[in-house]
This record gives C-alpha cells, sequence and structure tokens, in this order.
C-alpha cells in the first residue's frame, strides 16, 4: 500500500507558519499596550504626587515662580497622559485588526486540517478493505490448495 500523502500539506505548512507569524505580531501589539498601560499609570502617578505637593506647598506659601513652575509641570504631564491614551487607542484599533487577521487565518489553518483528517479516514479506510481483500484471497486460495487431491 502506498504511503499516506496530503497534496495540500504545503499549502497548510504556509498556512501555519503565516498563522504563527501574525501571532508574534499580536504577541508584539499586545506587548506594546501593557508598555503604555505602564507609562499612563506611572505619568498619573507622577500627576497625583505632584499635585499634593503643590496643594501641600502652597498651604506653606510657596513663591509664584514655584508655583508656576507645579502648574506647568502638572500641564505637561496632563499632556503626556493624552499623548499616552491616544498611543494606547492606536494600538488597541491595530490588535483589533490583527484580531480578526488571526481569526481568519485559524479557520483557513482549521479548515485544511479538517480536510487533511478526513483525507487520511478515507486512506486508513482503503488499507482496511485492501488487507480485507487480501485475507479473502489468502483464504480462498488456502481452501482451493486444501481441497485439491
Amino acid at each position: 500500500m502506498k504511503k499516506f500523502q496530503f497534496h495540500l500539506g504545503k499549502l497548510l505548512s504556509y498556512k501555519d507558519q503565516n498563522l504563527e507569524n501574525e501571532m508574534m505580531i499580536l504577541g508584539g501589539l499586545t506587548r506594546q499596550l501593557s508598555e503604555e498601560m505602564d507609562k499612563q499609570l506611572d505619568l498619573e502617578d507622577q500627576l497625583e504626587k505632584s499635585r499634593k505637593n503643590y496643594e501641600r506647598d502652597m498651604a506653606a506659601s510657596i513663591t509664584a515662580t514655584a508655583c508656576q513652575v507645579y502648574l506647568h509641570y502638572m500641564s505637561f504631564l496632563k499632556e503626556q497622559i493624552q499623548i499616552v491614551e491616544k498611543r494606547i487607542d492606536e494600538i488597541t484599533e491595530k490588535i483589533d485588526v490583527q484580531i480578526e487577521v488571526v481569526k481568519n487565518l485559524k479557520l483557513e489553518t482549521r479548515s485544511l486540517e479538517i480536510v487533511k483528517e478526513n483525507r487520511y479516514d478515507e486512506y486508513k479506510k482503503e488499507i482496511v478493505k485492501e488487507n480485507e481483500k487480501q485475507m479473502e484471497e489468502f483464504i480462498t486460495t488456502s481452501k482451493i490448495m486444501n481441497e485439491e487431491p
């Protein structure tokens, strides 16, 4: 009996490799999102500390220059937070697009795997039929040889 061959094997291999590459891209985007969210939390923490220090120093009578420094710094932090939030939104959109790409590739790959499984099942059935046929021929030949005087 001939060896099982799946003629779409190269295509399946290509789709698997493509899926793996797209999953790596998705992982990279997820890592970027995590980093940006960490930056956002850090900036918000800095802003909160600066606000508390400003309020504390205002109660202790600070100079107008120090007051302006605090206000400019807090304004700068707010701008940085907005920039990071915009990047987070952009990365989230990219992740959504990438998830769709991965889902489609998974569907394509799974479809090819199902075809391969079905073809392999057919191959196994053919082997069983061929083995049964060979057994019948062997039994028939044995009976004929045993019956002859």
